[in-house]
């Protein structure tokens, strides 16, 4: 009973300071020259709701900031970040006081940069009262707004050669790939740390995909003045973030990204081969070990052709076979049966109505493949394309 009256206790007065905004000023923030820095961050995410105080008046800035209290922040500071189909997040139970948070906004990323704990085996949990460090602030961020415009890519080089400026975030270089493997490096994006190799072959690189991560993110953050390292060069990868620090970052991550910056909900990647207005593509096999087959995702033109995010609404579809080769075609469920003699003979192809679909499926048999001998002449090949397209010529 104790217990629970503590639990009880300690949640209401996290309800006060989290649900109840105090338009009015700070006692241990207005009079108080330590949080100078802080204080118009502090005051517009009190105004806004997002961070605000204490039924004593106080806003208590050097209080550490746990990751659901964090996600709490930025899911009611950017409102459109949301993701409309959230998924369960692994460690956050279902009746706990954020899990909506953590669903709706984690579900947006890659458990590799949000969560707080990662096994060598891919497996990935969250621990909502882990308080974050700086470091947790910066990946964290930086997954959820991989879409915010930040500094011109540069090279490895030249990233490498501006973070040295910070003193507590090292860098190891290793002269091969080998030498990179052969040193059992950690793969995780939680690790304050960039590796490169400088390779003879391929110049400096990021030895891996979570260096280039962690090294972009960094450098962007820094670029835009979101997070720095203080004037001694040192970043403080590892210490707690405060209350003041959080309410400073997240108000400067409004002006640089925006309040209406939204989650995109990535397109689906279909396996296949894609084509574009104005172009053409071709899959083959050979017949006598198996049969061709390929989905054929209708892409929107780019940006710099003469009708972009334009799709084509007819194909074209012909092939090159010595053998007797029927091919089907399903569209938008519907399967269709064209005969050798329709895509060889005439004008060798056959025209296909595609509009409404943003992918079809194409499958090739041999009509009589028991006539089919290892040595004979089994190469075919199946060509899609725009039907204004031309083939170039050699």
């Amino acid at each position: 009973m104790k217990k629970l009256l503590l639990t009880f206790t300690a949640f209401a007065l996290l309800s006060a300071a989290w649900m109840s905004p105090a338009l009015a000023g700070f006692s241990d923030v207005d009079a108080n020259p330590q949080y100078t820095w802080a204080k118009p961050s502090i005051d517009e995410m009190n105004r806004k709701g997002i961070l605000t105080g204490f039924p004593d008046g106080s806003f208590q800035p050097g209080q550490p900031v746990t990751k659901a209290q964090f996600t709490v922040m930025v899911y009611r500071l950017f409102p459109l970040l949301r993701n409309p189909k959230p998924e369960t997040i692994p460690g956050v139970p279902e009746n706990h006081w954020a899990f909506k948070e953590f669903a709706e906004l984690y579900s947006t990323i890659y458990p590799e940069y949000a969560a707080d704990v990662q096994s060598d085996d891919y497996t990935y949990s969250y621990q909502p009262e882990k308080q974050m460090s700086r470091w947790d602030v910066l990946i964290v961020l930086d997954a959820l707004f991989s879409g915010m415009d930040g500094p011109e890519s540069v090279t490895a080089a030249d990233i490498a050669k501006e973070l040295g400026r910070i003193k507590d975030i090292p860098q190891r270089q290793f002269a091969s790939y080998d030498e990179y493997e052969t040193s059992n490096p950690r793969y995780s994006s939680l690790v304050p740390e960039l590796l490169l190799v400088n390779d003879p072959a391929y110049g400096l690189g990021w030895a891996g995909d979570f260096d280039y991560v962690k090294a972009e993110a960094l450098y962007r953050f820094t670029r835009l003045g979101i997070m720095t390292a203080d004037e001694a060069g040192l970043f403080r990868p590892q210490a707690p973030v405060t209350r003041a620090e959080m309410v400073t970052i997240l108000n400067r991550m409004a002006k640089a990204a925006g309040e209406d910056y939204a989650y995109v909900e990535p397109e689906e990647y279909i396996s296949g081969s894609y084509l574009t207005p104005g172009s053409s593509t071709g899959f083959g096999t050979n017949l006598y070990y198996s049969l061709p087959e390929e989905t054929i995702v209708l892409s929107e033109s780019p940006s710099w052709a003469h009708n972009p995010g334009t799709r084509l609404t007819k194909t074209a579809l012909r092939i090159e076979s010595r053998q007797i080769l029927d091919v089907y075609v399903t569209i938008n469920g519907h399967t269709v049966k064209y005969s050798h003699e329709q895509l060889v003979n005439g004008s060798g192809k056959v025209i296909l109505d595609v509009s409404g679909a943003d992918s079809f499926h194409v499958r090739g048999e041999a009509r009589h493949p028991e006539q089919l001998t290892e040595d004979g002449d089994n190469e075919v090949m199946i060509y899609v394309s725009d039907p204004e397209y031309h083939e170039p010529e050699e």
